[in-house]
């Protein structure tokens, strides 16, 4: 039995309540009487460390109930009905969602307090944190929702957000058609998910349409309805967790301000998708075919972004690649019905992504906004803890044992091998390997050799304390976030998977230590050989290469943005405009325009009767009078 406790709305209120506050502060006040910066940080960072102290003790209270009823709810309002049946306004913390709730609430913290150093001299300092409030706000709303509904007010809040955020430096026209990139990209997505609530809410009926509910009475749907609905469901996910074909909008994302780059990517919006699967577990194991397609979309989208990234010279858009890399992981996990290897991978993801970003945003710093990693070099000496945190989160996605990365990557290689998708396995480890070279390539031509702009470097110094501190922590959970899930192989018990069994559907996927141990093996070779030919090739200074050929081709992204631009947004583009000159012209506006032209040429008949003289007039007049009395007297007669 869920309990049902107040505070648990406050959660998602908070962060609104900021956002408003900081954004009215903001407005209310003129660029001569403006306040202080601080005093908006204060009030923008005061909100997540709230947040995240009530998600502690939303964790502590769900540990102390029960396994089979660890449920906590809180009902704000009935927002609609619909026959005998009500959606409400509520909220549901779970194992799942608490452990969302967690690492979203601490990055989201880090990141505000990051910020502050990062965006010091703004002239929109205050409009940033009221937008980063309402990005968090969003997305706590997103994970507590306590129904489909609710969560896709987070969902579509989230995009909203994402695009404020991306076009944020609006000056420039290429941001803000990457922030127009992000969201219509988004809304294709999001049609998909639409569609799918609306094929589960007609299968479903009167029996409820929150979690709980469509938990208890998934038996009742019709195995092609099912399949349809994740099916559906997926192509949101793929929007907005940016997998193929629908993932062009992430890399585009690199517009906004670094801290957005690590807030959206680390553990808010991107992860969306793969949470959004997870909850609707109870529906996925039961149509083991679509779980296929998710795992082998994403397993898929890890590769090609993989070879992306081999290839890239902005930093952040290495970084960028690497997380849609990523997110392909996870989905592979989700897919093969391995959920909680899933979520566990977005959880240790959060923090050394999150890290990365952060890193990479203190050497832009540092430069002067220099994002092109050929320009860089020689700078581990004058970042000295910028580069130490960053090897640190380096390691952790390349998945170097111990680091939090090995873990969770290979416990979703180990549940490719284990039930029997080899072909899903050997393409991990491949993209293992490709993961770490790009990662280390990055390291070694950022961090080592010579340096490539003498000025720059000379210039180049660590950033203050507020930002700094933000990596030392993330860099403390990337190193040690791995061995809460630890497997029984190295005497872990897994306290992760068994934390979040009570709210996913999971298959276990069982097999002897050898097979682990392959599974393992087969990973730390493939970060070892990734390693070694970024360190042949890069290790003691590279100069920038000249691509051609497939080099060229993966380095302009195989060209899909320029043929999704052929095959869809030109024909769009030409389809609007004939429907403007001609449906528009003729069709819509037509009966208009004919009206129009009745009433002009109504009216200048007339006109021919006002000629402007008197004696016409008096003429008009006595025809008038004429009229009128012989109408008179034929009525008397």
């Amino acid at each position: 039995m869920a309990q049902n406790v107040s505070y648990l709305g406050m959660i998602p209120l908070l962060p609104l309540i900021g956002a408003a506050v900081v954004g009215i502060l903001h407005l209310a006040t003129c660029k001569k009487k403006r306040l202080p910066d601080q005093l908006y940080a204060v009030l923008a960072c005061s909100t997540p460390i709230l947040t995240f102290v009530l998600a502690v003790k939303v964790f502590f209270d769900l540990n102390g109930l029960p396994v089979d009823g660890r449920a906590l709810t809180h009902e704000v309002f009935t927002w609609f009905e619909v026959g005998e049946m009500n959606i409400s306004m509520g909220f549901l913390a779970d194992p799942l969602s608490s452990l969302m709730l967690l690492f979203v609430t601490f990055t989201a913290s880090l990141i505000h307090i990051y910020s502050i150093g990062y965006m010091a001299g703004d002239e929109s300092f205050a409009k940033f944190f009221a937008y980063l409030n309402l990005f968090l706000g969003s997305m706590l709303i997103l994970v507590l929702g306590n129904g489909p509904v609710v969560m896709f007010v987070g969902w579509e809040g989230v995009g909203l957000c994402s695009y404020l955020l991306i076009s944020y430096y609006s000056e420039d026209r290429s941001n803000v058609l990457a922030g127009n990139k992000a969201f219509i990209v988004n809304r294709i997505g999001d049609f998909g998910f639409v569609l799918g609530m609306a094929f589960l809410f007609w299968a479903i009926g009167d029996s409820g349409f929150d979690y709980i509910s469509l938990k208890t009475n998934a038996h009742m749907l019709a195995p092609a309805t099912v399949t349809l609905v994740c099916l559906l469901l997926f192509v949101g996910a793929t929007g907005k967790s940016a997998q193929i074909p629908l993932y062009v909008w992430l890399p585009d994302a690199m517009a906004g301000p670094t801290p957005v780059s690590a807030l959206i990517h680390a553990a808010t919006m991107v992860t969306a998708g793969v949470y959004m699967v997870a909850r609707f577990s109870f529906l996925y194991v039961h149509v083991p075919t679509v779980g296929l397609i998710v795992a082998w979309t994403g397993i898929l989208t890890a590769l090609v972004s993989a070879i992306y990234g081999m290839f890239q010279n902005d930093i952040k858009k290495v970084l960028a690649y690497s997380t849609v890399s990523q997110l392909g992981y996870m989905f592979a996990g989700v897919g093969l019905a391995a959920y909680s290897a899933g979520i566990f991978h977005v959880f240790t993801h959060a923090f050394f992504k999150a890290l990365l970003f952060l890193g990479a945003g203190s050497v832009i710093y540092a430069l002067h906004h220099e994002q092109n990693i050929w320009k860089m070099g020689g700078l581990k000496t004058k970042l000295p803890l910028t580069y130490k945190t960053m090897l640190i989160g380096s390691l952790a996605l390349a998945g170097c044992p111990p680091f939090s990365g090995f873990f969770s990557k290979d416990e979703i290689l180990y549940s490719a091998l284990a039930s029997g998708h080899t072909g899903i396995w050997v393409v991990g480890v491949l993209v293992a390997g490709m993961t770490a070279y790009y990662t280390f390539r990055m390291i070694f031509v950022v961090f080592h050799g010579s340096p490539r702009d003498a000025h720059a470097y000379e210039h180049a110094h660590e950033p203050p304390a507020v930002m700094t501190v933000p990596l030392v922590i993330l860099a403390i959970g990337a190193l040690f976030a791995g061995f809460l899930n630890l497997p029984s192989l190295f005497g872990g018990s897994q306290q992760v998977t068994h934390w979040l069994a009570p709210s996913l559907a999971e298959h276990a996927h069982e097999a002897s230590h050898s097979i682990e141990i392959i599974a393992i093996a087969a990973s730390v070779a493939a970060f070892a050989i990734g390693i070694f030919i970024a360190y042949r090739k890069f290790g003691k200074g590279a100069e920038e290469p000249v691509y051609s050929g497939f080099s060229s081709f993966a380095y302009h992204t195989f060209r899909i943005n320029e043929l999704y631009d052929v095959l869809f947004v030109r024909p769009y583009k030409a389809i609007g405009s004939a429907i403007g000159n001609l449906i528009d012209a003729h069709v819509t506006d037509g009966p208009v325009q004919l009206i129009v032209w009745f009433y002009r040429q109504f009216g200048s008949t007339f006109k021919l009767l006002q000629v402007g003289y008197v004696r016409v007039y008096a003429i008009y007049m006595i025809i008038g009078l004429s009229v009128m009395s012989y109408l008179l007297t034929q009525s008397f007669k």
